[in-house]
């Protein structure tokens, strides 16, 4: 996690043994697929006989699954009824959807909604296209922010000593040969997204899928409260429907926006 965890040294064991719980959620819930024990205490720095003890409890109440072919765990079906929970809870979802529906009806193409936290973003809602895509950002997980649209253009949001703090502490992976590993080509992308007020993915996160995403202000110049996106295959992309593109998603942010403002007057 960008960041790092916070340590536990200290801690009575109780608490230390709900932040293992959370270590190890908080990793399944940022990598696809299932994840084989011994890298999931590797990566969490849990030891493997803890870690498979936790886990049990973890799918003895719905919260992790294990993958019946390669016996990896995963998260399981009451992480999304929580997730879904949360959402429908969103103020912010409940005013996008309708938007992202009449975006998606504009373009054509699948519509996100998604919010900045903790260094990485998380899909508040989407509109899906007629046609389908492969899944840009999946619902109540978190992506990275350097390598997609939605997460670019909110990093562009930050205050420059916020924004150095992320790059310093973000560990890039190369998801696709196009995405951005160097903290210095990050910087010089921000800058440029900056400047042009909007973002692109170019297969940066997943491969044959490109997205363009402008911010969604909030209300009172508190600057981006979320992004919205389009999403689409590489052969549907064309350079010269971008500027036709960032309008209507500037259009439904600028609604979003106001609808933001009402809500908190």
């Amino acid at each position: 996690m960008p960041g790092g965890r916070p340590r536990t040294n200290g801690q009575p064991e109780s608490v230390k043994s709900v932040v293992k719980v959370l270590d190890i959620l908080e990793h399944l819930g940022s990598v696809r697929g299932a994840v084989a024990l011994s890298d999931l205490a590797r990566a969490t720095g849990v030891n493997v006989s803890t870690a498979f003890r936790l886990l049990q409890t973890l799918m003895s109440r719905g919260y992790v699954e294990q993958d019946r072919n390669n016996r990896g765990y995963m998260m399981g079906p009451r992480m999304f009824q929580m997730g879904t929970a949360y959402l429908q809870g969103s103020d912010l979802a409940d005013i996008g959807r309708p938007h992202l529906e009449a975006l998606r009806d504009a373009v054509g193409e699948t519509a996100y909604l998604v919010t900045f936290s903790q260094g990485e973003i998380i899909q508040l809602c989407k509109a899906d296209g007629k046609q389908a895509v492969s899944a840009a950002i999946r619902s109540m997980v978190r992506e990275p922010a350097y390598c997609t649209a939605t997460g670019k253009v909110l990093l562009s949001a930050l205050a420059e000593p916020e924004f150095e703090k992320y790059v310093e502490s973000v560990e890039m992976e190369a998801f696709t040969p196009q995405t951005i590993t160097s903290k210095a080509a990050l910087r010089r992308e921000i800058a440029e997204v900056r400047a042009k007020g909007f973002a692109v993915d170019g297969e940066e996160f997943v491969p044959n899928l490109c997205c363009l995403a402008v911010p969604v202000q909030g209300g009172n110049g508190a600057g981006p409260v979320a992004a919205v996106s389009i999403a689409m295959p590489k052969m549907r992309f064309k350079k010269a429907a971008v500027a036709g593109w960032c309008d209507q998603l500037r259009e439904k942010a600028s609604l979003i926006t106001s609808q933001v403002v009402l809500l908190e007057t």
